[in-house]
């Protein structure tokens, strides 16, 4: 194949390219058409089913084309948060079918207005208490907001939950009472006594930030905290978006999260410290930078610059804490020993066990 040959399909690619995005243009003006007819008539911005429709039904199209399915998803996902960004205005209350009175304590935290924002586009009557910020939704104290609530969510540090959980209890409320905490073992006798003396109570964890823009992909657990009722209504109240949800005995939460988030977040840790450590910058090594090192450092920014007292609890408060960071001692001792020997068949095996973890992934 020749020059002019290569450069002839280049141009046909351009053109293919251009087509593709004025069409994005279009689907773009389409949808503020939309967020336009959706604020005359005081709708939510943010559909949650229509976007899980969106995103199988781009998967499908790419299954008719030949395509990768997770082509089409990632395109929709890209094309809805885009769509999100030219509707965008503010939250209107909008209360239809069975909406529920949702009491958000900490609603003014960053998870707790992710929660007021995520409850109201659904429909719900969001009111919140919080010591800081103003919020846009109606303010309640404790024992108000639980008496009058459908649902009362705990969205606060994990330090201060266990005194505002057994607050909220003590009031006698008969609504589903939630926590949203990334750590249980400190709530879970609380929680245990609760639905034994007959209250509906269950936990759950988004295992995503406040910064996410879509649903897509993202998984939320609930917890069963002794109430089988108490764990399907708090499903409920996500079930019609695009959140994978899973359940679990609650006893079980921390164990895996020794492993999802305090483990994950050691390691990150543990590389900025040696890299600043090391005595040169990220600035002068991304000069350098390989697609390993990039893509890491994408990860572990996201860790630097995340609250540290949160992440301080996660490692602090979590049980499991000996078992995760004798892994970690323990693999790195490994690996320095196999890195050192003249010898390669334990670094060989290292890797293969890496293989081995990962096996299906992708699949």
């Amino acid at each position: 194949m020749n020059k002019e040959e290569i450069d002839s399909i280049r141009n046909k690619i351009r053109a293919v390219d251009e087509k593709i995005l004025a069409l994005v243009a279009e689907r773009l003006k389409e949808a503020e058409a939309i967020g336009r007819l959706k604020r005359d008539n005081s709708a939510p911005l943010r559909d949650y089913t229509v976007e899980a429709q969106v995103l199988e039904h781009a998967e499908d199209v790419c299954s008719r084309l030949g395509v990768d399915r997770q082509i089409g998803r990632d395109v929709a996902k890209i094309l809805i948060n885009a769509a999100v960004s030219v509707q965008s205005y503010s939250d209107i209350r909008v209360y239809r079918g069975t909406s529920k009175k949702i009491f958000i304590v900490g609603g003014n935290g960053k998870m707790g207005r992710w929660f007021s924002s995520f409850f109201n586009i659904q429909g719900h009557d969001v009111s919140v208490n919080d010591v800081t910020g103003d919020s846009p939704y109606r303010s309640e104290g404790i024992e108000e907001g639980a008496a009058n609530a459908d649902v009362v969510l705990l969205s606060t540090p994990i330090s201060v939950t266990p005194s505002l959980l057994s607050r909220v209890m003590s009031t006698g409320t008969q609504a589903l009472v939630l926590d949203s905490c990334s750590l249980k073992s400190p709530i879970v006798s609380l929680l245990r006594r609760g639905a034994a003396e007959g209250m509906k109570v269950a936990s759950i964890h988004p295992m995503f930030g406040p910064g996410a823009r879509t649903l897509a992909d993202q998984h939320l657990i609930v917890c069963d905290c002794g109430s089988a009722a108490a764990a399907d209504e708090a499903t409920s109240l996500f079930s019609d978006t695009c959140l994978s949800i899973s359940r679990l005995e609650v006893e079980s939460h921390d164990e895996l999260m020794g492993y999802l988030l305090g483990m994950t977040h050691a390691a990150n840790i543990m590389l900025f410290n040696a890299l600043a450590y090391g005595g040169r910058n990220y600035a002068e090594l991304s000069r350098f930078a390989s697609t390993t090192f990039t893509k890491q450092m994408q990860t572990t920014f996201d860790v630097a610059v995340e609250n540290p007292s949160l992440y301080y609890e996660i490692q602090n408060l979590n049980s499991h804490r000996e078992r995760v960071f004798s892994l970690l001692e323990k693999s790195l001792a490994d690996l320095r020993r196999a890195s050192f020997s003249a010898d390669s068949s334990d670094f060989i095996l290292l890797m293969e066990r890496g293989r081995e973890f990962f096996r299906g992934y992708g699949q």
